[in-house]
């Protein structure tokens, strides 16, 4: 401990007390072997079995300035290794005041700074609050997708996995959602198409689907799909799983646009086709989330399997079937533009979309799943880069249909 004299003797410029001081904040294997005191520089020579760290410099340094020892102006610190005649390093340092009113200035000077910004500027707080702002569809976006999962987490304490599945199924789909908008931007638009093709699909298609799985021939292609033998999962899952789901996604597409007339083009039928996909991912993930849950309370799933495995049915998944809908859709407009060949149309959009939904079930657990919803996506881009182009080739073809209609009247 440092007696109070010593630290007053210090401060008179006593070689002896500074020694001490300084040695008290060294590590116990390095000595002070001089202390020397000449023209207001005070010399220092550390020495040790190892060379002293040069990095003591500062901590001796600020330990002089707490002193203000008037007689020190300057230190030069010297390091060696013992035995060695000469320093190892050498360093010298100024030794500056500590001057409190240049503090209190420039604090004084940083406060009179912070004032001459405008509160309103920095925190425009009634812009923030103004409806104004609220009519930004990137506002309502931003403000849906961040809130949403909070408001659900304060509604739901007493609602079922089943009620909470579902939510979440809306949540994530929504935002596949809008990407898709912004990706193909339909020329026709409309909410309430939107919302019938989801609902229909959710709530109306998806039970008529369940049906069909129960009749000939689709029941016996559904335990194909169970067999263990890979051509008949192949068949199974395309004309089974991949034709009866593609259909129920397609349906209300067909029944609310196509047949009353009301569909002009591809990209229109491409985006609620994919919304249509949107729907029936909601349902069948809060279905399967259902499963997941109690698998893992019986112990057939990790609960890493069980996050990973439902990160998978809410997110990704709702966009492949998104996709393959889309494609469906795709053709549907297509159909739309030459009736004289609509249903041939309709027949290669449904088989494309089932030979892809199908071959991925099968392939499910396998890279080549991976391969074929990676083409799935790119096939889509594909089809909606070229939409102007298909329509040109749909419009000849009906123009070409119609002269030949009317050359066989005459």
């Amino acid at each position: 401990m440092i007696k109070p004299d010593t630290i007053n003797l210090a401060k008179q410029g006593n070689t002896k007390a500074s020694a001490a001081l300084i040695k008290n904040i060294l590590p116990e294997e390095i000595a002070v072997v001089k202390c020397e005191l000449q023209n207001n520089c005070l010399h220092l020579i550390l020495e040790a079995k190892q060379v002293p760290d040069r990095q003591l410099v500062s901590s001796i340094g600020d330990r002089l300035i707490s002193l203000e020892i008037e007689s020190i102006k300057k230190v030069k610190l010297e390091g060696k290794q013992i035995g060695n005649n000469s320093p190892d390093w050498t360093f010298e340092l100024e030794l500056l005041p500590i001057e409190s009113g240049v503090t209190a200035s420039n604090n004084s000077e940083f406060i009179e700074t912070l004032r001459t910004f405008k509160f309103s500027s920095v925190f425009p707080y009634k812009e923030a609050l103004s409806f104004e702002l609220y009519k930004s569809n990137y506002v309502r976006i931003l403000l849906f997708f961040g809130l949403f999962p909070w408001v659900v987490s304060f509604l739901a304490g007493n609602s079922n996995l089943e009620n909470i599945a579902w939510i979440l199924g809306i949540y994530y789909a929504s935002i596949w959602g809008i990407v898709l908008h912004n990706i193909i931007r339909p020329p026709q638009f409309s909410w309430k198409n939107i919302i019938k093709c989801v609902l229909f699909t959710a709530l109306i298609g998806i039970p008529i689907l369940l049906f069909f799985q129960k009749v000939p021939p689709f029941n016996i292609l559904y335990a194909a799909a169970d067999s263990d033998d890979i051509i008949l999962q192949i068949i199974g899952f395309i004309l089974g799983v991949g034709v009866l789901e593609e259909s129920c996604k397609a349906l209300p597409i067909y029944l609310f646009m196509l047949r009353p007339g009301k569909l002009k083009e591809p990209l229109t039928a491409a985006f609620y086709g994919a919304m249509s996909g949107l729907g029936f991912a909601i349902a069948e993930g809060a279905n399967y989330s259902l499963q997941y849950a109690f698998s893992l309370a019986r112990g057939s799933f990790g609960v890493g399997d069980y996050v990973l495995i439902n990160t998978v049915r809410f997110i990704s998944l709702p966009l492949i079937h998104a996709i393959w809908a889309g494609i469906v859709g795709y053709f549907l407009g297509l159909a739309a533009i030459n009736p004289s060949r609509q249903n041939a149309i309709i027949f290669i959009g449904l088989a494309i979309a089932a030979i892809l939904h199908g071959l991925y079930d099968t392939f499910a657990n396998d890279v080549i799943g991976l391969a074929i919803l990676t083409f799935s996506i790119l096939l889509f881009v594909a089809y909606l880069r070229r939409s102007k182009h298909a329509i040109e080739e749909m419009e000849q073809a009906e123009l070409k249909s119609q002269k030949s209609k009317a050359k066989g009247q005459k």
